[in-house]
């Protein structure tokens, strides 16, 4: 007999909150920042859409810059990863399994969709990583089909681990995902973007930055729902995901955080 008993969406959109804004940590902060200060320079604020260094970009040397570039990626893969890793060793509540399901499919999105854009609209990380380099055309399109392939592999183990997450296949494991994805998607992206309207940086960039790299970088979530396969056997326990207050304040609290202090970000 199919479950149908939809999580609850409260709690959906809680952990969604904090996901997104930890992979806006990751990529920012974790990833530029950290790398930054390890090789001898800072930046000059923590914030949730953009961190410039102290140094200008001329006075660091091309391999290092070239480094940080990287590092804000990387730590998206890194910390996706150990999402993954942690959802198959863990055996936990249901909560705490959908929110490491969530930050995987979104770090991996961010950064995967992230590597493949750039080379062709060039802006972003990885179209200044090769922006310098002749032969421009065989270096965007290494990195967009590099890009595009990991994005293909992140969206097979998402697809597969929603399955799991879920426990069941068929249309009402569907039922269940829309409701796992899409209020999911639309929180994420409106709390980055609302962030970033206090961003220091001009509107337009700050909306190409914060939008672009929710709304536009994460939306392979809503495929998954369409194509979620069929379990070979039932989960021993169903699919539950209540109201569950915790949460729900904890996402709150991280919505707060995000949009009044890192928005318009910490000077350092």
């Amino acid at each position: 007999m199919e479950r149908t008993e939809l999580p609850n969406r409260f709690t959906v959109i809680a952990i969604a909150v904090i996901a997104y804004a930890g992979a806006n940590v990751s990529h920012e902060i974790l990833g530029h920042c950290s790398v930054a200060a390890l090789l001898g320079t800072r930046c000059k604020l923590l914030s949730s859409t953009n961190i410039p260094l102290i140094k200008d970009i001329t006075e660091i040397p091309a391999w290092k810059y070239n480094i940080i570039l990287v590092a804000g990626s990387a730590a998206n893969w890194t910390v996706g990863l150990v999402c993954f890793g942690l959802l198959r060793a863990l055996r936990t509540t249901t909560a705490l399994r959908y929110f490491l399901w969530l930050s995987m499919c979104v770090n991996l999105f961010l950064a995967s969709t992230y590597m493949t854009v750039a080379p062709i609209i060039k802006y972003g990380d990885a179209y200044f990583l090769v922006s310098n380099l002749p032969g421009q055309l065989f270096w965007r399109s290494v990195l967009v089909l590099t890009g595009a392939g990991i994005l293909w592999l992140s969206f097979r183990l998402c697809r597969k681990e929603l399955r799991r997450l879920i426990g069941f296949g068929g249309r009402a494991a569907r039922r269940v995902a829309w409701e796992l994805v899409v209020p999911a998607y639309l929180a994420g992206g409106v709390v980055v973007v609302t962030s970033g309207l206090f961003s220091q940086l001009d509107f337009k960039w700050t909306q190409l930055q914060a939008a672009g790299g929710t709304f536009g970088l994460t939306v392979w979530l809503l495929l998954l729902p369409m194509v979620i396969p069929e379990a070979p056997e039932q989960a021993e326990h169903p699919f539950v995901l209540p109201r569950i207050t915790g949460w729900i304040v904890a996402g709150a609290l991280v919505a707060l955080i995000f949009i009044g202090i890192l928005g318009p970000g910490i000077p350092l």
